[in-house]
């Protein structure tokens, strides 16, 4: 009995000691743990990437195509139709993994400690895109995090509690970014980021999951990037045009004026004037009687 005793008693503080434990742990997912992804390695910078990063120029026509790189492959889907859906998009390309890093469908290319080897470069990217006649190139990150279980768990030792207690940290915090850049120069459109975090710390088995939270959530993320994408895009390609229009439209030509006179310089008068105001031109009555010539005498 002394032995039982000790087992059961050993059992029970094995069992509290789990729960503990299990109380700070949480849940997080980050596909982009699968490869590192660096806007810009380092290898590739130099003073003349920086001089061309200045020098670059937005160019987005009104109608352009979009290639697009989804480091959760498993939404790429979802950005598809995301991307489709905007105005002035012609088409869209999803660049595969295998391309870039090398990742297979089904295979695991993670080392010993979790991590991939492979880096993702952006110029590589910019050429994928290139090659798929994508005037934009669109990467996308997302991934959420959730409390896993609370302090409450350690009452879980027995198994009538946990059907009661609110044991759960169903909190969950999600994002969704895209950088958006051009294909030709690299210049960066801009770089977008949504947030949602909703949820109770504290949940029993029956309320609603984690998972179907994070469902939600991805419904709101998508649509905000949406509008936010529209409105980044749709921006740039007015500007575009409207710099476009304002540099082949014609120069009007000033309406021909004559020369001005030159001040100080009288009007000259005109023949008839003349004629009118000089004497010469119109002799007196005097002068007419005495220029004719005398009467013939009877």
């Amino acid at each position: 009995m002394t032995y039982l005793s000790c087992d059961k008693n050993l059992l029970f503080l094995g069992v509290l000691l789990g729960a503990v434990m299990l109380s700070g742990c949480g849940i997080s997912y980050q596909p982009s743990r699968l490869a590192n992804f660096d806007l810009d390695r380092t290898a590739e910078i130099d003073d003349e990437a920086i001089r061309k990063a200045f020098e670059a120029r937005p160019q987005l026509p009104e109608r352009y195509s979009v290639a697009y790189y989804s480091l959760d492959q498993k939404r790429a889907g979802d950005i598809e139709a995301m991307l489709k859906s905007l105005p002035g998009v012609t088409s869209t390309y999803r660049i595969p993994s295998l391309v870039v890093s090398g990742q297979r469908r089904f295979s695991n290319n993670r080392n010993h400690y979790g991590q991939s080897d492979t880096e993702i470069s952006l110029k590589k990217l910019r050429l994928l895109a290139a090659r798929a006649r994508a005037d934009v190139l669109i990467v996308v990150d997302a991934g959420y995090r959730s409390g896993g279980a609370n302090a409450l768990v350690a009452l879980n030792f027995l198994v009538l509690p946990a059907l009661f207690v609110p044991f759960l940290n169903n909190q969950v915090e999600s994002y969704l970014e895209a950088f958006v850049i051009d294909t030709r120069n690299g210049f960066l459109y801009g770089h977008l980021s949504e947030d949602e975090k909703s949820g109770p710390k504290y949940a029993t088995i029956y309320a609603e999951s984690a998972k179907t939270i994070v469902d939600e959530q991805w419904v709101s993320l998508r649509a905000k990037m949406g509008g936010s994408l529209a409105k980044l895009l749709g921006e740039e390609s007015r500007l575009h045009a409207e710099k476009k229009r304002l540099a082949t439209a014609p120069t009007p030509k000033a309406p021909a004026t004559e020369p001005d006179e030159p001040a100080g310089k009288a009007e000259e008068p005109s023949p008839e004037a003349s004629n009118e105001a000089s004497p010469e031109a119109s002799p007196t009555s005097d002068q007419a009687l005495s220029a004719a010539p005398p009467a013939a005498e009877k």
